[in-house]
């Protein structure tokens, strides 16, 4: 997982988050915990394979028992209730917008500026997701979100990645305490983010799950880059 021990959040969400919630809900944190599972039955059946194939040969043997390793060593660790707690609780409480119902998709947005004094970078985050509970789910919803990021050195943070309130915690109060201060955050941005994000997906229709479009200082697209991708591809080749 992520060491997010180095980052503070300037807003954080003020929720209080339900571990339990987010282990059933939070799509993006059940992935790694079905990769998980999954690594362990397989480490199970390499072991049993480099058992069978022991009278065989030995470099089959040898394969097998690396790869139960590398299971093992992929399936092994707990995702504690603290960790899943500060993901919600200590990420940066960020805007996010339904601009999807069918599938279900939420785009959030996020200044990617890590060291002070670089020019502002936001990056737009397109999540695709299978439900979420305690939403309305319409069409232009707000959503406010917790996320950290992804630093691999420079002035800007590579990704991140949003995680709405609804999956952390069943309080409408809370939520809508959040939603608050989201509003007020808007209002020291050069332009209202609500409508970046709105504009943003309709000049973007045909984005795939967890792509971030790239916005300058003023909120133009410029680049397009995978979660987890170092490097972006400019949207104008022609443009450094």
């Amino acid at each position: 997982m992520v060491d997010y021990s180095q980052f503070e959040a300037s807003t954080k969400s003020g929720i209080h988050a339900d571990p339990g919630r987010i282990r059933k809900n939070d799509e993006i944190i059940g992935k790694v915990l079905k990769q998980r599972k999954s690594s362990k039955i397989y480490c199970v059946l390499c072991v049993l394979l480099a058992a069978g194939s022991f009278f065989i040969h030995w470099i089959i043997t040898v394969v097998f028992g690396l790869a139960a390793l590398f299971f093992l060593w992929r399936g092994t660790g707990k995702i504690s209730d603290d960790y899943l707690k500060e993901v919600y609780e200590e990420g940066l409480l960020v805007p996010g917008l339904i601009v999807k119902t069918q599938p279900l998709t939420i785009m959030a947005i996020a200044n990617l500026v890590a060291q002070d004094g670089a020019k502002t970078i936001n990056g737009c985050f397109n999540l695709v997701v299978k439900e979420l509970d305690g939403a309305d789910k319409k069409l232009y919803e707000k959503i406010p979100c917790s996320c950290f990021f992804c630093y691999e050195g420079g002035s800007y943070h590579s990704s991140f990645e949003p995680h709405p309130l609804y999956w952390g915690t069943s309080d409408k109060q809370e939520i809508n305490a959040a939603l608050i201060q989201v509003e007020e955050d808007n209002k020291e941005n050069s332009q209202d983010e609500w409508e970046v994000l709105k504009q943003t997906a309709k000049q973007f229709p045909t984005l795939e799950n967890e792509q971030i479009i790239l916005l300058d200082e003023n909120y133009i697209p410029f680049g397009i880059k995978k979660n987890g991708q170092s490097d972006y591809d400019p949207l104008n080749p022609e443009t450094p």
